[in-house]
């Protein structure tokens, strides 16, 4: 046991640094002077560098060594000593210098992203996305090197999945949307719909962020150990579950995309505040995946913020913020709240129907760049492409399509596949609660939402990263992952809200 001690000691020296790291993360996007790139690249590259070196500390590698088949441990502990053990397999590997040299890039990359995005210029992010790509293929290629390098980077967000596996959850989900979205489109284009031109009513940003900061608090957000800010793509950061980040932005002719960025950020919020304060400075107190990280947002935005039962309580207060909803009734503000817009080119500001194909189409694209089917120079092109063929619009520019994104400025290759992941975790997870809870349903209608966030406590956030995906996944709700749940309760939820049946699509 004094040996674990030590482990234990040890670890929460790595996940400190992780944690400055966020801060520093956090600061680039919301406070830092853009004159300091510089410097800030030099500062996340030394900690990057010491934190590797950490470890890769011969000591560590003793200790995981003698425990890692210690039939003494608690279960917790051997979770615990299983995820040090992978990323210390992962650091050893590594070249310093790779490490210092990702950790520039992806600091430089996030302020030319910027740049060109705002110039609407491809040509501006190609370069650095170019080193990005070359970089990663060298990691992957020092990690897995009898494994695709794309399968490789997956794994580093969505631990043991694989391109086979993803293809074989996306494939259903496109064979089901592409049809799907057709229909509604047909739908929308005959009379008879409710009127949604009270989603642009003007709205000031000082009184967004008034009423998202009420319904933040009301899911549980607790101010004392986090805070909310702008930032120009929203986010959820900080250190650890003492000092979580939320942001969102403000578009005062769409008030309703900064509640629903708040909504969804606050998800991911409620996932670190309520991890093991115990277990905190331990990896194995980590969320499991990326993709049940997005579980957690997507299933309050998505399956319970854009619901009926979530705003039949709250609507008659959100109509005294918002005056101009007054004169829209309860089944039409539902209805607006999940309006397919089938011409919106923006992931983030898109409806649960076309959302995945946003987010699959982003999977296939770096899928075919990291096998060499695709070059960065086509990148433009292709993503034109499979928005034509995927939701049947085509982006006017860069700004509005390949480059929309941060993602690929800070080299997260492989993390696009989680959002969808997540979508399906959630409706499997949100059934499951609403089964097991007797009365969950109601206390959802009459606005009390700490049932289901007790629900989520219980089996996702307190459990962090004591079992691999599939066995929480499993424990959780009786099955591994399966798209089918989003399936039936997508199919069920709009074609019940456009009538579809009733005009034969």
């Amino acid at each position: 046991m004094n040996a674990y001690r030590e482990l234990s000691q040890q670890l929460g020296d790595l996940m400190a640094l992780e944690e400055v790291l966020g801060l520093l993360q956090w600061d680039q996007e919301i406070a830092m002077p853009a004159g300091a790139i510089d410097a800030r690249g030099r500062h996340v590259a030394t900690l990057s560098v010491l934190q590797q070196e950490r470890w890769c500390s011969p000591r560590l590698g003793e200790l995981l060594g003698l425990l890692h088949s210690d039939d003494t441990l608690a279960a917790v502990e051997k979770a615990n000593v299983r995820e040090a053990l992978r990323e210390h397999h992962k650091a050893v590997k590594l070249p310093t210098e790779l490490v210092r040299r990702w950790g520039e890039r992806t600091v430089a990359g996030h302020e030319i992203w910027v740049k060109a995005r705002k110039a609407k210029d491809f040509s501006l992010f190609a370069p650095v996305l170019q080193e990005l790509i070359d970089l990663a293929k060298q990691k992957a290629a020092i990690l897995g090197p009898d494994q695709p390098a794309y399968d490789v980077l997956i794994d580093d967000f969505e631990p043991g999945m694989t391109m086979a596996r993803l293809d074989l959850v996306f494939e259903p989900l496109k064979a089901f949307l592409i049809p799907l979205i057709a229909q509604v489109r047909q739908r929308q284009a005959q009379p008879g719909l409710p009127d949604v031109a009270f989603l642009t009513h003007p709205v000031p940003a000082a009184k967004q962020r008034e009423v998202g900061e009420k319904l933040v608090r009301a899911m549980g957000f607790d101010f004392d150990h986090g805070r909310l800010d702008t930032a120009v793509h929203p986010f959820c950061g900080g250190a650890g579950p003492s000092d979580v980040r939320i942001t969102t932005r403000y578009n005062e002719n769409s008030w309703c995309q900064s509640l629903m960025a708040m909504i969804h950020e606050t998800g991911h919020a409620l996932y670190e505040q309520g991890r093991n304060l115990d277990l905190a400075s331990q990896p194995v107190s980590r969320a499991r995946s990326m993709g049940v990280h997005e579980s957690q947002s997507l299933l309050w935005e998505k399956q319970l913020g854009q619901g009926a039962d979530f705003w039949r309580a709250r609507y008659p207060q959100l109509q005294q913020d918002y005056p101009f909803l007054q004169q829209v009734s309860f089944d039409d503000f539902v209805y607006g709240l999940n309006y397919v817009d089938l011409n919106n080119f923006i992931r983030t500001e898109a409806d649960e129907l076309t959302y995945p194909l946003h987010v699959i189409l982003r999977y296939e694209l770096e899928r075919d760049l990291f096998s060499g089917k695709l070059a960065v120079a086509d990148l433009p092109a292709a993503w034109n492409q499979k928005m034509q063929d995927y939701l049947g619009i085509t982006p006017p520019d860069a700004a509005l399509g390949c480059l929309q994104d941060v993602h690929w400025s800070a080299g997260l290759f492989g993390y696009f596949p989680c959002y969808t992941l997540g979508a399906l975790y959630a409706a499997q997870l949100f059934q499951t609660a609403v089964a097991q809870t007797p009365g969950l349903v109601a206390d959802l209608q009459a606005g009390n939402l700490a049932p289901l966030l007790a629900w989520l406590r219980a089996h996702i956030h307190q459990v962090g990263s004591q079992y691999v995906t599939d066995e929480l996944i499993t424990r959780a709700t009786g099955r591994p992952l399966d798209p089918h749940a989003f399936i039936a309760y997508a199919g069920r939820k709009y074609r019940a809200l456009l009538n579809l049946d009733s005009f034969g699509l």
